[in-house]
């Protein structure tokens, strides 16, 4: 149950996501689906090598063992429909400052969060990758024509949830 200052919070957050929507990345879009979950989706950017794909990623703002949760807490950031990336885990979940209880701050906002998932999709960094094993050279393809083959799969109507 949240508390009366989380509470608060979230009714801030709510309010920052619509009156600041123009902030937000073009290719994306949420739907709250409980009272500390969304569901964002991005359109991968076109030029990109997840043109066309639709990324979809639950974020839950719930502390996990009785711990506060958002905004104390990072929230738990996962990817479905099996996508693949270097800064994600194989089962799903973001491996970056946004979902890292070490560096994640209480005043990130979920603008923040939503826009710096995008960032992460489109601009992954390499030097210390979650999921090394889409980095090593399967039958010599290349990281970006995996992500461009992804694409092609996630790209279609059934992967569109918003």
């Amino acid at each position: 149950m949240a508390t009366q200052f989380q509470q608060k919070r979230l009714q801030f957050e709510e309010e920052n996501l619509q009156e600041n929507a123009d902030q937000l990345p073009p290719n994306c879009s949420y739907k709250k689906t409980g009272p500390l979950t969304y569901i964002v989706q991005y359109q991968g950017e076109k030029g990109t090598p997840h043109e066309g794909a639709y990324i979809v990623v639950d974020v839950d703002l719930n502390g996990t063992n009785g711990s506060p949760g958002f905004p104390a807490e990072a929230p738990n950031i996962t990817f479905r429909n099996g996508f693949q990336h270097v800064n994600v885990y194989p089962m799903g979940r973001l491996c970056m400052y946004l979902s890292n209880k070490e560096t994640f701050t209480s005043g990130t906002t979920l603008l923040e969060i939503f826009s710096g998932i995008n960032q992460v999709i489109h601009h992954p960094t390499f030097h210390d990758p979650a999921n090394a094993s889409i980095l090593i050279q399967e039958g010599g393809k290349g990281y970006d024509e995996k992500m461009r083959d992804q694409a092609k799969k996630l790209s279609q109507p059934q992967y569109k949830v918003l």
